[in-house]
Parts: structure tokens; C-alpha cells; sequence
């Protein structure tokens, strides 16, 4: 058994940052940029602490799936997942022996 967690990340802002000077003057050779850093959201937090709670007491392994990457779209659309949530599953383990 494990427990299987879908969280989502969001890209917040830290600083802006201008890459390049502008040249004589001319301010479409400067770029602004800004400084990012992906964080969980607060629905994901909870899920998590939910879901690691849950282990915990279970003495159970806790596989996390970001949606907001690739490989935890393709999971999450393959188990029917939507939002942020947690669930309990079978380990890959227990499934061979079937």
C-alpha cells in the first residue's frame, strides 16, 4: 500500500531584474525580466500534510505527483485526477502478484 499525492505548483515573482542596457537610448535593446520561484499552492499544502499525516499513521510510503509538470499531467489524467488531492493505492509490488 502507499498513498499517491497530486499537488500543484505556481510560479510567484521574487524581483525584477533588466537584462542589457539600453543602447543610445533606444529602450527596446533592454529586457525586463523577473526573478521566479515555483511554491506549492495553499490547497496542495494541505493535501500534502493531510496525505503525510495519513502515512504516518499507516506506516506507508508517500509517492508525490506534481500537475503542474508533465510526467504529473499524464498521472493524474491517467487516474482521473483534477485538482490537488490525495489517495491510497496499491504498490506496484502488490500489483504484479495479481
Amino acid at each position: 500500500m502507499r498513498i499517491e499525492v497530486f499537488v500543484k505548483k505556481e510560479e510567484v515573482a521574487l524581483q525584477s531584474m533588466q537584462l542589457g542596457r539600453p543602447v543610445a537610448g533606444h529602450y527596446c535593446t533592454a529586457h525586463d525580466t523577473f526573478k521566479t520561484e515555483q511554491v506549492l499552492t495553499e490547497e496542495s499544502k494541505k493535501v500534502l500534510e493531510e496525505a503525510s499525516e495519513k502515512a504516518r499513521e499507516l506506516s506507508v510510503e508517500v509517492f508525490v505527483y506534481d500537475l503542474s509538470s508533465l510526467k504529473g499531467k499524464l498521472a493524474a489524467r491517467r487516474l482521473g485526477v483534477k485538482s490537488p488531492t490525495w489517495r491510497i493505492a496499491e504498490s506496484d509490488k502488490e500489483r504484479r502478484r495479481h
